[in-house]
């Protein structure tokens, strides 16, 4: 009699809930909240010019999204877009914005397509100066005008490696520089392996869709779900970070942690290594996240797929691609993956383990034999299908007034080096990106050049850690051939030469002749490096490490009795190009308006300004003049 009382007043006591919440109602229910996509992660800013710029986003699901903007932030008048997101690369895409007017501040908001509102995402940026608004005739003919950069590296959140996920570098940029430069360039290590056992099921769940909706890059190189997640992880962890990227526009290089920690011998055919074959799969996620923002001349996409193999052919067979349709030009080489759970995982016991496919390693792609056939070098090892990828070029040159920057790709090609042999005839480049810079310098009728390399040129990187610890250099002193003949080049263009370099972990300035500069930056929030860790160097003065002496002008600097654990001194660098000074014929009148007249300086300058990541005090600065035109 009991049981029948208690279930009557629950069902009574169902009945007036369902009541109260019209549970009856003829009218169609309201759709659930969690039924509306929606952003989840982003904005970022990249590829600014003067006219443009790209807004970045992820949704929850496959959608669409624009941009609102204007240059009142209580009237956003203008909309860019709809892009769709794309499944394929974790539900993210960018748009473009174009038309905008130079030397201008813009608000923006995001907006999803088909909710109820806006998404509360906004920022704001400036476009770039435009040469033709500055030339005068006699006093500035070449239109040059005044901008700044912030650079660095390494921006691990782990609090055993870093100053930990508060990111205080960032809030110390975002309040004294982030409105007084014109874009960033975060030169590599933006993230840190992390989630890399993140699974295709878990990712699943995650984008709420079924197994049969599987795209094929995941299908091929199930390992970049755990790529995408580190992204996400670290934009979710990091305010600071969020901030800076809603509100600062960068330009980006990837170093080994968007790839996998000490990516060495990707360019080097014929090797096997779990690491080198990683390489497209970290760069492919990359690309969806950080990568789009450059300004890339090669437009292909990394290729992925499947095929087979037979042992001792030369020859790989997908039936499903067309080869005849890759520009190989664009490509680099071909990656036959790994093809384990933890092909990605950053665990060095992992190295040691020959447990990937038999075919998996790098080869050189010697001709397109027809639509699905490929001849490679070297044959393979055993029969069997695989997962392979064809590499795409990710070195960019852009100018900005008088300054050309040419950013370098120091991990696609580089070439397994030898620790007992630097002065090997190897590449870090590859030759197909080296001719480019070596060619594009000497083509150059810029006063200044840039050189952006993710690792540093003069002082090795030989310590920090147990990976691959007995070949263990990350910087250009295993190089010395390919080197060389990149600092003579740039010699003998008598005019100043600034290779901006990260990686190491410290900030320093190096002479390393009289036109030719090395600038390292960094790290915005990983822990420093030991001085032993940089081949004993000095904290200033001369240095040789290798064939060449340079002069260390300034740098930071550990002590290896201080524990790595408590090495937390961040710092960045702001980089301002002194090309024109405002000499106005009126000024202060009340009946009259300012008036700017933007005067040429004979011979432009560039300073570099070091500052401490958690004060923002200043450390060090370096100018440097240009050379006198003729």
């Amino acid at each position: 009699m009991l049981r029948v009382m208690t279930t009557t007043r629950l069902l009574a006591m169902a009945l007036l809930l369902c009541l109260a919440f019209n549970c009856f109602s003829a009218a169609k229910p309201k759709a659930d909240y969690r039924d509306e996509n929606m952003i989840t992660h982003g904005p970022i800013l990249g590829r600014l010019s003067s006219t443009g710029v790209g807004v970045w986003a992820r949704t929850l699901r496959t959608g669409e999204f624009a941009v609102l903007y204007g240059t009142d932030p209580k009237r956003l008048d203008q909309t860019a877009g709809p892009v769709k997101t794309q499944l394929a690369r974790d539900n993210t895409g960018w748009i473009h914005v174009k038309g905008l007017k130079p030397n201008t501040k813009y608000h923006y908001e995001l907006r999803i397509q088909g909710s109820r509102g806006r998404s509360g995402r906004r920022g704001s940026f400036r476009t770039l100066p435009d040469t033709r608004d500055y030339v005068d005739p006699k006093l500035n003919p070449r239109g040059l005008f005044n901008f700044k950069f912030e650079f660095a590296c390494g921006n691990n959140q782990n609090p055993k490696h870093s100053s930990g996920p508060a990111l205080p570098t960032f809030r110390t940029m975002l309040r004294e520089i982030a409105d007084d430069i014109n874009f960033a360039i975060l030169n590599g290590d933006w993230m840190y392996e992390v989630r890399r056992g993140y699974t295709p099921g878990q990712w699943l769940g995650q984008v709420n869709v079924p197994q049969n909706q599987l795209p094929d890059v995941v299908k091929v190189a199930p390992s970049i779900t755990g790529v995408w997640e580190n992204y996400k992880f670290f934009l979710d962890q990091g305010a600071p970070l969020r901030e800076w990227h809603r509100n600062v526009p960068s330009f980006f290089t990837y170093d080994d942690h968007e790839c996998l920690n000490d990516i060495w011998g990707a360019g080097t055919p014929g090797l096997r290594d779990r690491r080198a074959v990683f390489r497209d799969i970290g760069v492919q996620a990359w690309y969806d996240y950080l990568g789009w923002a450059n300004p890339v001349s090669f437009k292909s996409n990394i290729h992925f797929g499947t095929g087979k193999m037979k042992a001792r052919s030369d020859v790989l067979t997908d039936e499903n691609a067309d080869f005849t349709k890759l520009n190989l030009k664009d490509h680099s080489n071909l990656h036959v993956h790994w093809g384990t759970k933890t092909a990605g995982v950053n665990d060095t016991a992992l190295d040691g383990l020959n447990d990937g496919v038999p075919n998996a390693q790098v080869y050189r792609i010697e001709k397109v034999l027809g639509p699905h056939k490929l001849r490679v070098w070297p044959a393979a090892k055993a029969d069997g299908a695989v997962n392979y990828s064809i590499g795409k070029r990710s070195y960019y040159r852009m100018r900005v007034s008088n300054c050309d920057f040419f950013v370098c790709d120091t991990r696609g090609q580089r070439q397994m080096h030898d620790t007992r042999d630097p002065y090997k005839k190897i590449s870090m480049l590859g030759p197909v990106q080296r001719d480019w810079l070596i060619n594009g310098v000497k083509n150059s009728d810029a006063d200044f050049i840039f050189v952006v390399t993710s690792v540093n040129f003069m002082v090795p990187h030989v310590g920090g850690g147990a990976v691959r610890a007995s070949n263990k250099d990350d910087a250009w002193t295993v190089f010395y051939d390919e080197r060389e003949k990149l600092i003579n080049t740039f010699d003998e263009l008598k005019r100043p030469v600034f290779i901006l370099t990260g990686d190491l972990h410290n900030c320093f300035a190096i002479r390393i002749t009289d036109n030719v500069y090395e600038f390292a930056s960094g790290p915005h929030n990983s822990n420093n490096h030991w001085a032993s860790d940089e081949g004993g160097r000095p904290p200033n003065g001369k240095f040789k490490y290798g064939p060449r002496e340079v002069d260390i002008l300034w740098s930071t600097f550990f002590l290896t009795d201080v524990p790595r654990t408590d090495l937390k001194h961040p710092g960045y660098c702001v980089v301002q190009v002194n090309n024109v000074f405002n000499n106005p014929k009126i000024i202060g009148r009340a009946e009259q308006p300012d008036q700017e007249r933007w005067v040429a300086f004979p011979r432009p300058q560039v300073i570099f300004q070091y500052y401490d990541g958690l004060t923002g005090k200043l450390r060090y600065a370096q100018s440097i003049r240009a050379a006198e035109r003729k």
